[in-house]
């Protein structure tokens, strides 16, 4: 028998607003420990990016100006990121991204659907070889889940700490 938990905090986005009006300075510190926190899902999934995917993908491909391919490793791994984001229209407020176009488009395509028969074609050769989408970020996260919320947990009750401190000077 399995069992699934999932970690809700909720307040953190307007927390997070609030420290910034409060303390631009520690808001900041919470922004680069936040890096730490996720560290152990973005190196995975930095390591789990191959070599190579599919011959036509070493290719330069552009599409209406923007360049989309070739697929580079080195480029993959070095746009895997962090974003903190307290927006409204955001469902996540610490996110892990992804932002080299060749590995995005790897990642997610088939996901939306309506392919040209040519997207069709490339996407059912990419899930063939490498599973449906997420075929990365997403997997590679949940084998690492269990470190980040670890990690999220002690970053939360240390800003507690931090907070509970300044309150009583």
């Amino acid at each position: 028998m399995t069992t699934d938990t999932t970690i809700q905090v909720f307040g953190v986005k307007e927390a997070l607003k609030e420290l910034k009006e409060l303390d631009p300075q520690l808001r900041k510190d919470l922004n680069k420990k936040a890096k730490q926190v996720v560290k152990p899902a973005t190196d995975a999934i930095k390591n789990a990016y191959p070599n190579r995917y599919l011959s036509g993908m070493s290719r330069s491909w552009t599409q209406r100006g923007n360049k989309k391919f070739p697929y580079d490793r080195a480029a993959a791994q070095k746009a895997v990121g962090l974003k903190i984001d307290t927006g409204k229209r955001n469902q996540g407020t610490i996110v892990i991204i992804q932002k080299d176009p060749a590995a995005s488009i790897i990642d997610m395509a088939g996901k939306a659907g309506g392919q040209s028969p040519q997207g069709a074609r490339f996407v059912d050769a990419i899930t063939a070889q490498f599973g449906p989408p997420s075929r990365v970020m997403w997997p590679t996260y949940e084998r690492n889940a269990d470190a980040v919320e670890r990690n999220m947990v002690d970053l939360v009750e240390e800003l507690m700490d931090t907070i509970g401190k300044r309150l009583v000077m």
